[in-house]
């Protein structure tokens, strides 16, 4: 079957030109682990775990690269926060294995490889006196920036013209700068971390890390380069613009972008409190119910998280494990033809709802042939990652707080104060509690 999937550089969606003669070299951009991993985090790695297992289940090798920013200035803050700047790589190590645990208990697969920024500094070094050295960029001060106005191409995955640009996410405000849309490849700092460099003391820009990064795994041009949509501009702009000026040559054929993870209708942030850790998600609900609900969307539409509709995840994934998890066979039966249309619907840009819609119209046959169920759970373990392990009953824990509101959503039942019963009610349901009510 052929696969494809939506191009954000062609706006459309198409065939990916692979080869299985070679592996498919996919970068995906990773964490900066200065904080717990929360449900966006999620969201785009199980996505793009399902699709290298797809890429492997059409018999195609794959070189999957997902980098680690163990150097930045959020990094640094945190460590300052805890009493010491240079402590950066021991915040840096330990939210990196909160994440590793997390990914694990989601089921994605380790990738290839999962390079560090400060194990390439040499390298970036390199890569930004090649772009001086062709004129794309130049130094002021110990700073060294990308001149976007050098590269005729800039704005041609975001579509932002570069007439009109301002500093955006991540640039280095400076009077000095050409352009107020150039970039930071070296900022200057002498403080705490640093390292030395042609221009001085300092460390690397955000964007010139994935390229580097990129390049020392991958080469020049990549087939498949992935992230979460709020990465297109300016962090994938500035990817495209370094590498493609300092190569000369494509520097991703297919770029893919997954959607955000709203709470309450608004994307999750840090300055609006609403961010959901997933140490805390998983409290409550299995791993693998979370990985099913991120599946249930497809990857290009945003996910307004809710935890009613978690728990209506939580009973479509118990019927498929009953269904499709329970086969007592162990060799595996050429049902090519049956599983046909579910592939299809994987290989069209990854349309997960539609492949589950199609897996539940088939309940009724799976229960009925066990090969069939077989050959069905198998694709769901192999290529959607999901277990199909029974699920654990979860432990309620009532605390103090929660125990006090049950306490005063009842006082409310009594006094017959049925608005505050109803906001109290919304108010547990948020919290992940669901209230069922005896009749008396």
């Amino acid at each position: 079957m052929t696969l494809s999937l939506t191009n954000t550089l062609s706006r459309k969606c198409s065939p990916v030109k692979l080869s299985k003669a070679q592996p498919v070299k996919m970068y995906v951009c990773g964490i900066t682990p200065y904080d717990h991993t929360h449900i966006g985090h999620g969201r785009v790695y199980v996505t793009f775990d399902v699709l290298c297992r797809l890429l492997k289940h059409l018999g195609y090798q794959v070189n999957y690269v997902r980098n680690v920013t163990d150097v930045d200035d959020k990094l640094i803050a945190k460590a300052s926060q805890q009493g010491n700047p240079e402590a950066f790589a021991q915040v840096a190590e330990h939210y990196y294995g909160l994440f590793s645990q997390a990914m694990q208990q989601l089921g994605c697969l380790p990738p290839s490889a999962e390079p560090r920024v400060t194990q390439c500094i040499p390298e970036i070094i390199s890569f930004i006196q090649g772009l001086i050295d062709k004129k794309h960029a130049y130094q002021v001060g110990n700073d060294v920036y990308f001149s976007i106005e050098s590269f005729a191409h800039y704005g041609k995955l975001s579509g932002r013209d570069s007439q009109a640009l301002q500093a955006g996410a991540r640039v280095h405000v400076n009077e000095q700068k050409h352009h107020p849309g150039d970039f930071a490849l070296w900022k200057g700092n002498n403080e705490h971390v640093f390292w030395d460099s042609p221009w001085g003391k300092g460390r690397p820009g955000w964007h010139i890390e994935c390229s580097v990064m990129a390049q020392k795994h991958l080469g020049e041009t990549i087939d498949i380069h992935g992230g979460g949509m709020d990465l297109i501009f300016p962090h994938h702009e500035n990817e495209i613009a370094q590498s493609e000026a300092l190569h000369g040559a494509e520097f991703a054929h297919c770029w893919v972008h997954n959607a955000f993870v709203n709470i309450d209708k608004e994307k999750m942030s840090k300055s609006l409190g609403n961010i959901v850790a997933l140490k805390d998600l998983f409290a409550k609900k299995d791993p693998m119910v979370v990985r099913f609900y991120y599946l249930q969307h497809h990857y290009r539409g945003p996910i307004d998280f809710s935890f009613p509709d978690l728990d209506a995840a939580e009973v479509a994934y118990k019927k498929l494990i009953a269904h499709y998890g329970t086969s007592a066979l162990t060799e595996p039966i050429d049902h090519d033809a049956d599983v046909a249309s579910l592939k299809q619907a994987l290989c069209n840009d990854l349309n997960t709802p539609q492949f589950f819609g199609l897996v539940f119209e088939q309940l009724p046959r799976a229960k009925k042939d066990p090969t069939f169920a077989y050959t069905v759970g198998s694709l769901l373990r192999d290529v959607l990652g999901l277990t199909l392990e029974p699920l654990l009953e979860a432990v309620c824990e009532i605390t103090p707080e929660i125990q006090a509101l049950i306490d005063q959503r009842e006082q409310a039942r009594k006094e017959k104060n049925w608005a505050l019963a109803d906001a109290l009610r919304e108010e547990l349901t948020a919290k992940g509690y669901k209230i069922q009510d005896k009749r008396t």
